[in-house]
Order: C-alpha cells, then structure tokens, then sequence
C-alpha cells in the first residue's frame, strides 16, 4: 500500500515537476561501513572524468566518517535519521544545488528514493531490485547482476576505473590518536602486531569464539606476538571474554573511533576477520588480512583486487541459506582453527 501510494502521489507531482540536466552529481548512500568503502573508487573515477562538476553525496553518520577529506567530494550531506523532519531539513539544501543527476549506489531508508524525485534530477540512475518495491522511480534502472559491489557501483556512474580501489584518507589527528593508543600499551617494537576481529553484525558471519582463543593462543606460543581483540562498544563483552584467554591480549572494544581505528590497522602485521565493516577498512589501509567467509560470497563483497589479502571461504552448509534467522551458524565450523594458523603464518611470513 505505501509503494502504490508513493506511485500515485509522483505521477500527480510529474505533471508539474521541472527536471535539471545541470552537470551536477549527488551520490545516494546512506547505509553502513562497508557499503561507504565500496563507493569510493566510484567516485574517484567520476571526480577523474568531470573534474569541474560538483560531486556531493548523502550519507549515514558512518558514511560521513568515511568520505571525511576525500579529494574527490565537493560536499558531504548527513541524513541523521529516517524521520521526516531529517529529509525536511535536508530537502531546501539539496534542492539549491540543482543535481542533475542522481546515483543510488545503496539505501535502506524507504523515504530515499522518493526524497530523491523530488529534488527534480532529470537522471535517477540506480540498480533494480534493491530498492524496496521503488524501481519504478529510477529514470535509468540497471538490471541486477551477480557481480562485485564495487563493479556494480561502477557501473551506475558509467565510468571506467584504473584504479578500483578501496580509500579512506585519515588526518594527522586520527594517526596520532592511533599512535597515542599503541604507545600507552607499552609494546616492545620488535614484536608483531596481529588483530582478531571477533565479531559481526549478522551472527551468521561469525566465526565461533572458541575459534579465534585457540587460534590466538598459538600464535602467541609460535611467533610471540601482541595479539589484540578487536570490536565495538555492542561487542565489549564478547572481546573481553576472548582476550581474557589469550597471554596477554589487549582488549579494543571501541575505544577508538572509526577513523584513528583505521589508523591503528595500518600499524598492524595481520589482521584476522569476519566478513564484516572493519575487514574492509583493513582492505583500505592495505593491511595484510585474512578473512573469513561463509555463508557470504567474497566474489561479491569480499577483497577487491587486494594483493594483501588472503580469504578463507566455504559453501554454505544449509540450502536455502537461512541469513540473518540463523541462530547457531555451524557452517562456519568447516573453517577449523588449523586451516587459519598455516594462512595467517604464510600471509606473515610474506609481510615480513
């Protein structure tokens, strides 16, 4: 019922509407980490085919954290909230700009692509499918295909990329905070720095815990490292419980904020993770990683053209997959604690 209303109301609304063809690009993303990290070689490769045109984008809190000083943006706009006084508020700025063009690379807000029609660009350009039931206010739909999250970002702006990949460009702020972190733990240099990020946002993608202390305890006893447990605030206690089993692992359960945590991961000799939002930011900062897949296919948002980056993947073990309504994801028990060790020793010995 809202999407045939939402039809109705913009057929009335076309009747009158003034479209813009202004060279102007506002770019649609408004969802998590890892859906950010995936648009910026996008908008590299637009900002190096109209380096005049002005190329802003819409973003979550997340997202702003991430496209923070990058180059190729003339101006970031933050959606705060799906409320409607968040799109009022922003509606009168990005009207005054005359896009003329509108990409969607990714929203999970109902209300954006509507909010979109209204600010009158003659072109919406986004992927079919995705877009909760609204494809029918896309001016340009791209039909959706199996293929990486970058490749599809790339196509919808239409533009080759040279260099396809993964930028977040950190501040001399955010690297000393990173730095202030690490001198504060008293760490002696000569020892490796490896990471395990134990959680997730989707249960199904988490490697069991027991998993990440066995694997942790033998690094320590073979190479002697400084292993820390990675997380956010939500995950305290699942980093807490893991490094209190690991001789001496530093709990980081999110002390630190997006960008000098990106910062910290450029300091690191591994990093080991689930398919989650930190595992792209370690991508990004060109951090030699292992990554754990199942069920998610890393062919479709796993590393892209990362040297550096090792992944561990396996089949899904339940036909059809049951996703965020699995409750105890055993399929990732086909990774076994032996398998990560011999990766995470190779992708060390090849760093150092």
């Amino acid at each position: 019922m809202k999407n045939l209303m939402i039809k109705w109301l913009i057929s009335l609304i076309k009747l009158w509407q003034k479209t813009s063809d202004e060279p102007s690009f506002l770019i649609v993303s408004t969802t998590g980490l890892g859906d950010s990290l995936w648009g910026t070689p996008a908008l590299r490769a637009l900002r190096e085919a109209h380096p005049n045109a002005n190329i802003s984008v819409l973003t979550s809190p997340v997202g702003k954290e991430v496209f923070k000083n990058n180059p190729h943006l003339s101006e970031i706009f933050l959606l705060k909230n799906s409320s409607l006084y968040a799109f009022f508020s922003l509606y009168r700025k990005l009207k005054k700009k005359r896009f003329g063009t509108i990409f969607i690379f990714h929203a999970s807000q109902r209300f954006i692509l509507p909010f979109c029609f209204l600010l009158g660009a003659k072109k919406i350009i986004g992927t079919e499918g995705i877009n909760k039931g609204l494809d029918f206010i896309l001016t340009h739909p791209l039909k959706k295909e199996p293929i990486h999250e970058i490749t599809r970002r790339l196509n919808i702006v239409n533009v080759p990329a040279d260099k396809p990949f993964l930028e977040i460009f950190l501040t001399s702020e955010d690297k000393e905070m990173a730095r202030e972190f690490l001198q504060r733990s008293s760490i002696p240099s000569y020892l490796p720095l490896i990471a395990l990020h134990p959680g997730a946002k989707d249960k199904f993608k988490q490697w069991p815990p027991d998993h990440f202390v066995t694997l942790g305890k033998r690094l320590v006893d073979t190479l002697g490292c400084q292993i820390f447990v990675t997380g956010n605030q939500e995950e305290r206690s699942l980093v807490e419980n893991i490094a209190a089993q690991i001789p001496g692992a530093i709990p980081l359960a999110g002390e630190l904020p997006i960008r000098p945590f990106a910062a910290f991961l450029h300091q690191l000799h591994l990093f080991i993770t689930n398919d989650t939002g930190p595992m792209h930011i370690a991508y990004a900062m060109n951090t030699p990683t292992v990554a754990l897949f199942c069920p998610t296919n890393p062919k479709l948002c796993g590393p892209y053209l990362a040297p550096r980056v090792s992944v561990i993947a396996k089949k899904p073990s339940c036909t059809p997959c049951l996703h965020k309504k699995c409750r105890d994801p055993f399929c990732l028990l086909q990774i076994g604690p032996d398998l990560v060790f011999k990766e995470a020793l190779s992708k060390l010995g090849k760093t150092r």
